[in-house]
């Protein structure tokens, strides 16, 4: 059954949800809140909350949450197009089954698939062959891009003129309402182009069908990177970047080079590594692993190597190992350039072919980020290291990977094998005990993080999130899980629609959907929004800086030792300014 989301939103509309939840347990109200005791798990003190506003329950000691599908569909076991048609009848919106109209939609996604191919042509001709491209296709040559990689990823240019596109598409006997489905246009002005002024990345499925496009912005304000929003043809966590431009090197390599963004992957491609591929602005997901293990046996994990980057790369090993993909690393750290497109843009592809070349087990990646020394302090702090690597340790499938992983720790960290082993066993003792008796308790605690913060707050309200894109750029932001929320609320703003259940749909993290569903439902966001908006952008910014300067420091000593004097002098001018923009915020912070 095919559910037209115009037929959900009318349900959700008109639906009392205080009514409904009350049905199943007495309810008192807390403000703007109603609490009462769970339905889902035997309570004595009231841990469940409703916030009417929003369409949002949740309980704080089971961690289930969700919208009122997802309400009726865990009290009465139901299925999603039986609670969608429950629901339907007790609202009094007339809902029809679609089965018998699959035929006519397998025509209509076949016309879109079509639509969007023609539109990634015509991107693509105007960066290669029309004067309005010449900016953009200049930037991609300073780049390090030949035209056979532009070509061979079908690279193109949207111009700055927003109507362009209607009027083109119009003329090619393209109707206006099937244009408004396209997800080419914004929601609020149907004739006005979604991406504007940006370089063109289309985005296949497996199949080499366009089915989305990335844009990143040449000029003027707004996020350096933009996807498509979802859509039926469309799951950003499902889909890889130059998965299909790499399908059949892959398959016969058995290997795959899993980069962070866009133009690393196509910086590989260029280099001659055709085995690379991205996940599309956010962490890499299950779905995505799943993918690459149906082609692959090793991953080859090339992220950057500062903590944000380690942390995605111990996530994405974990992945791996789940699937029995064998994850490896890059060893970058002894070069100046921070990732693929740097090596291409500076003339290195011979350099960047061979460490991806010899790259080395994850493990060993990651203890050789510690630092070994003879004395007692340090050998404590080894010792948690050891509890860092558990998970990971955890995940492989084959416990004769486990023994071994646990020998290799222990040689390198100069500890006992046995008792790392024991530690680990009683790690998952005691983890397994808790699951047994609280098995509907979250299993995962979110650290909350500055960009966590602010992405909820941005979803109190829109103008929080105008205050808070105003301020910073996507790439202030470490935590991969709030660069994810940060993009799909800018894809709403952009579509000038606001929903927060789409953001909680597009989480597929179990732990942060519940955290976030936590946060939205409590009174924390409510009180003293502005300061706690503005004390988060500021820790941001100096954590930035700080960091910035941290770079500069260690490339005017590099510069020391070289005695590179022109370099040295721009570097200490720049370590002024940064001094100087650390000296404003202090200042700012203090009043």
């Amino acid at each position: 059954m095919g559910i037209p989301e115009s037929i959900i939103q009318q349900i959700v509309t008109k639906i009392d949800f205080l009514e409904l939840v009350g049905q199943y347990t007495s309810l008192q109200r807390m403000g703007d809140r109603y609490r009462g005791l769970c339905p889902f798990h035997q309570e004595k003190t009231p841990s469940f909350y409703v916030q009417p506003d929003k369409r949002l329950f949740y309980c704080f000691g089971c961690g289930k949450g969700g919208n009122v599908f997802q309400f009726l569909m865990e009290i009465e076991h139901l299925s999603f197009p039986e609670a969608v048609q429950r629901l339907a009848e007790k609202t009094g919106v007339r809902i029809d089954l679609y089965d018998e109209k699959s035929i006519e939609r397998g025509k209509r996604q076949d016309a879109l698939l079509q639509l969007l191919k023609r539109v990634a042509g015509s991107f693509h001709y105007i960066l290669t062959h029309s004067p309005k491209g010449e900016t953009a296709l200049q930037y991609l040559r300073k780049r390090g891009l030949e035209d056979t990689i532009i070509s061979k990823f079908q690279l193109g240019y949207a111009p700055p003129d927003p109507f362009w596109l209607k009027r083109f598409l119009e003329t090619k006997n393209f109707s206006s309402e099937f244009l408004v489905e396209s997800g080419l246009f914004t929601h609020r002005n149907p004739d006005r182009a979604f991406f504007v002024d940006r370089i063109m990345f289309p985005i296949h499925s497996a199949q080499g069908d366009v089915v989305a496009f990335g844009g990143r912005i040449l000029s003027g304000e707004g996020p350096k990177y933009l996807n498509s929003a979802e859509s039926a043809l469309f799951k950003k966590g499902e889909i890889l970047y130059g998965f299909y431009q790499a399908r059949e090197e892959i398959r016969k390599t058995r290997t795959v080079v899993v980069a962070e963004g866009y133009m690393d992957v196509i910086a590989l491609h260029q280099a001659g590594v055709g085995i690379a591929v991205a996940p599309l602005g956010t962490a890499l997901t299950p779905a995505q692993v799943r993918l690459l293990k149906r082609f692959a046996d090793r991953a080859i994990l090339f992220f950057d190597q500062d903590e944000a980057g380690l942390g995605a790369m111990r996530k994405a090993a974990i992945l791996c190992e789940q699937q029995e993909l064998e994850p490896y690393a890059v060893q970058a750290e002894e070069y100046p350039y921070k990732d693929p497109a740097d090596f291409v843009q500076n003339g290195q592809r011979g350099e960047l072919q061979k460490i991806v070349k010899y790259p080395i087990p994850i493990l060993e990646f990651l203890l050789k980020k510690t630092s070994v020394k003879k004395d007692s302090t340090s050998r404590q702090r080894n010792l948690l290291k050891v509890e860092d690597l558990f998970p990971y340790i955890e995940s492989m499938v084959s416990e004769v990977r486990r023994e071994a992983a646990i020998t290799q720790i222990a040689d390198f960290l100069e500890l006992d094998r046995e008792s790392i082993r024991k530690d680990f066993q009683r790690k998952q003792w005691i983890a397994a005990a808790r699951r047994e008796n609280q098995e509907e308790k979250k299993t995962e605690t979110i650290q909350r993080t500055p960009e966590l913060v602010l992405m909820i707050l941005a979803m109190e309200s829109r103008k929080n999130f105008e205050d808070i894109r105003s301020r910073i750029a996507i790439e202030d932001l470490e935590d991969p899980r709030g660069r994810e929320l940060f993009i799909t609320l800018e894809e709403m703003y952009r579509e000038e629609e606001w929903s927060i259940d789409r953001v909680l749909q597009g989480i597929s993290d179990k732990g942060l959907k519940e955290f976030v569903l936590s946060k939205l439902v409590s009174l924390e966001f409510k009180m003293n929004q502005e300061r706690l908006l503005n004390d988060s952008v500021l820790f941001l910014k100096r954590r930035n800086l700080e960091k910035e300067r941290q770079q500069v420091l260690k490339a005017i000593q590099r510069c020391e030792k070289t005695n590179q004097s022109e370099e040295l002098f721009r570097l200490l001018e720049k370590k002024m300014y940064l001094d100087g923009e650390l000296e404003k915020l202090r200042a700012v912070e203090n009043e």
